[in-house]
C-alpha cells in the first residue's frame, strides 16, 4: 500500500508526488526499497550525514530539518518544525489513533523489568490487549519479538513494533524507560496514561557522569507528555530528597506519591511480608481499595507487584484485581528467579550494581545463614561501581566466586582488579570461565545454604570481544547438574 496519501496532508508539500512510499525509519540501517528515511539529530550525529546510505539500501525519498548542500538522485522536503510532527507522522503513517492505546512507562534505577512485566501479565489474566517493551525484548500479547536491544526503543522502532499488533480493542502497552531514554528524550511526546517511579540509585554514571545529572534524568519522566501526574514510590527515595536542588523538588512536586508510611501519599499499601509463603497487602488507592495476597520470594517483587498495580490501577476494576490468582503472578525469567532443586535453592537475578546487588543479598542474610555468591562487572562500563559490588558480596556472602559479566572489549584482569580494589582477598575465587565457576559455586551448595548467581538474570550470550556467545545461568545449572526445577 501506498502511504504517500496519508501523510501528504501533514508535510504539505509536492516533492514526493507520484512516488510510492510503504516504510518509514529515522535509522539508515532498517531502510528497505521504497522507505521514507527522516534524518533527524541523534544524540551524537545528525541524520544527515546516513542519508547517502539510507539511499544506497532503497530510501524513496528524505525528510530532514537541515538543509543539505549537495544534490540528491532523491525528493528530499525540509521541515523546520519535524520534531513537532513526527508523532502525528507516524500515528497516521500506521493508521493508528492515539485513543488505540494506553501506554504506560516504567523507571527505576531497579524492578523496571519486574513491575512492566507483571503489569502486562495482570491485563493479559483478563484478556485485554496488551505489549510489553523492555530489557526482555518485546511481548505482543503472550508472543516474544525480538527488538534491537536498547531497554527503550526509539519512538520509530515502538511503532514498528505496534504495527504487528492485529487488535480489536484498546492495546494497553508498558514500556520500560531508562535513564539514557528519558535524557535523550527518545520517546518525544508519546502519550502516556500513566507513568511510575520505583526508586533512584547511583548507576550508569558512565554516561550521566553526576549523580545529580542521573537523578535529573530519572525526575524527568514527570515531564513527559502523561494524561495524570507521575506515581513516585517516595518511601525508595527518602534520603535522596533532602538534597535535592530546587528544580529537582518542583518536578517532585508534578507527582503523586506511594508509600507504605506516609499517610498522606494518594497511593497507600500496607504490607505483611511474608517470605515462604503468601504475603498479604491491603492498597488504597483513589480508584482501587482491596486486600491482596502475593506468593513472591523477594519482597522488592512484591513492592513491585503493588506498583505494577499502582500502574494500572485507573484502568482494571476491582473484581479483575480480585481474580488474581497467587500462583498466576509471573516473574520474568532471571528476576528474582528461584530454582528448588536436589541439592538445595539457588536465586538468579539480573542484578549488576552494587545497591541492587545488596538489596537482594540483605533480605537473603535475613533468612539464610550462609549465601553463595557468583557475580561479575561488565566490562567496558562504569569503573567505579567494580568495588563496590565486592565490597557488598563480601559483606553478606560466605563464599564469593568472581567471574566473567559480559566482559565485551576489556580484559577480565583488568576487571577483577578494579573489583579488588580496596577488599580484602578472603573467601574470594576470582574464576574467569563463568561455567567454571557456577560449577564450583555448586559444590558448596546444600540444604541449608543458598547460591546466588547474579548479573545476567535472562540474557542468553556473553558478550566477548564483539562476540555474543550462547550463554545462560540457568541453562548452564541444569546442564552441570542434570536437573529439571521444580
Amino acid at each position: 500500500m501506498n502511504k504517500l496519501p496519508i501523510i501528504k496532508p501533514l508535510i504539505n508539500t509536492n516533492v514526493f508526488d507520484g512516488l510510492f512510499i510503504s516504510s518509514i525509519t529515522d535509522d539508515s540501517r532498517d531502510v528497505q526499497k521504497n522507505s521514507l528515511f527522516v534524518a533527524r539529530q541523534g544524540v551524537d550525529s545528525h541524520g544527515n550525514e546516513f542519508i547517502k546510505d539510507a539511499i544506497q539500501n532503497g530510501a524513496s525519498c528524505v525528510i530532514t530539518d537541515q538543509k543539505l548542500y549537495e544534490e540528491l538522485d532523491i525528493p528530499i522536503y525540509y521541515l523546520d518544525n519535524l520534531e513537532d510532527k513526527i508523532l502525528e507522522i507516524l500515528f497516521s503513517f500506521y493508521n493508528f489513533s492515539q485513543n488505540d492505546f494506553s501506554f504506560h512507562g516504567v523507571t527505576g534505577t531497579n524492578g523496571k523489568t519486574t513491575t512492566a512485566f507483571m503489569a502486562h501479565n495482570i491485563v493479559r489474566a483478563h484478556k485485554k490487549s496488551s505489549v510489553y517493551i523492555g530489557t526482555l525484548g518485546a511481548i505482543v500479547n503472550d508472543d516474544p519479538m525480538e527488538t534491537k536491544g536498547n531497554t527503550t526503543p526509539g519512538i520509530f522502532e515502538i511503532f514498528q513494533i505496534l504495527q504487528t499488533c492485529k487488535f480489536q480493542q484498546k492495546v494497553f502497552v508498558f514500556i520500560e524507560i531508562s535513564s539514557h531514554a528519558l535524557a535523550q528524550k527518545r520517546l518525544g511526546d508519546l502519550p502516556f496514561s500513566q507513568t511510575i517511579l520505583l526508586n533512584i540509585q547511583s548507576d550508569h554514571l558512565d554516561y550521566h557522569k553526576t549523580e545529580s545529572n542521573y537523578i535529573n534524568a530519572k525526575l524527568s519522566i514527570t515531564e513527559l507528555n502523561n494524561k495524570n501526574p507521575t506515581i513516585i514510590l517516595i518511601d525508595k527515595i527518602q534520603d535522596l530528597i533532602k538534597n535535592f536542588s530546587d528544580a529537582q523538588k518542583q518536578q517532585l512536586s508534578k507527582s503523586l506519591s506511594l508509600s507504605t508510611t506516609n499517610t498522606s501519599a494518594e497511593f497507600k499499601y500496607y504490607l505483611e511480608y511474608n517470605p515462604n509463603g503468601s504475603s498479604k497487602i491491603k492498597l488504597r488507592f483513589p480508584n482501587l481499595c482491596i486486600d491482596v495476597q502475593a506468593s513472591l520470594f523477594l519482597k522488592f517483587n512484591v513492592e513491585n507487584y503493588i506498583a505494577a498495580i499502582a500502574l494500572i490501577s485507573d484502568h482494571i476494576p476491582v473484581h479483575e484485581i480480585k481474580t488474581i490468582e497467587s500462583n498466576t503472578i509471573k516473574l520474568p525469567q532471571g528476576r528474582g528467579e528461584i530454582l528448588r532443586l536436589r541439592e538445595g535453592n539457588i536465586l538468579i537475578d539480573f542484578a549488576h550494581d552494587h545497591q541492587s546487588i545488596q538489596n537482594i543479598l540483605s533480605e537473603l542474610a535475613n533468612y539464610h545463614n550462609e549465601i553463595i555468591l557468583v557475580f561479575g562487572c561488565g566490562g567496558d562500563r562504569d569503573r567505579s561501581k567494580r568495588s563496590k559490588m565486592m565490597k557488598v558480596a563480601q559483606d553478606f556472602a560466605s563464599k564469593v566466586f568472581f567471574t566473567s559479566d559480559n566482559n565485551r572489549y576489556e580484559s577480565f584482569s583488568s576487571i577483577a582488579s578494579d573489583a579488588m580494589l580496596g577488599n580484602s582477598d578472603t573467601s574470594i575465587e576470582i574464576i574467569e570461565n563463568r561455567q567454571e565457576a557456577i560449577s564450583h559455586a555448586l559444590q558448596c551448595l546444600n540444604k541449608k545454604n543458598i547460591l546466588v548467581i547474579l548479573g545476567k538474570g535472562h540474557e542468553t550470550y556473553m558478550d566477548v570481544s564483539g562476540k555474543k556467545v550462547p550463554f545462560n545461568d540457568k541453562d548452564c545449572v541444569l546442564e552441570i547438574l542434570g536437573n529439571e526445577a521444580n
